[in-house]
């Protein structure tokens, strides 16, 4: 098993962990919906470095795991970078 398989099974993982908190949050925020996209888009290019490293799949779903990959962490990120200073509970944060 290559360390880029065990890096993309940890990923999947946390991915997991990720969304199921986000699930069962009373209300979501969008901070949170950043992490589980970062996660996720991390997942998939993990998964992208194991099928190129092994030879998994054809070009065409290379491409698809990296590219999804790069926009569902540019996306989580995004949501990160704009709801950085909002609370977990959706207010301002107090300590600023």
């Amino acid at each position: 098993m290559t360390s880029a398989l065990l890096l993309a099974g940890f990923c999947a993982v946390m991915t997991v962990l990720a969304v199921g908190r986000l699930l069962t949050d009373n209300e979501p925020t969008p901070y949170q919906g950043g992490i589980a996209l970062v996660v996720l888009g991390i997942t998939l290019l993990a998964g992208f470095w194991s099928a190129s490293r092994l030879g998994w799949t054809t070009t065409t779903g290379r491409v698809l795991l990296g590219g999804g990959g790069v926009v569902v962490a540019a996306v989580g990120a995004f949501l990160l970078a704009r709801y950085w200073e909002t609370a977990a509970d959706g207010t301002d944060d107090p300590t600023e």
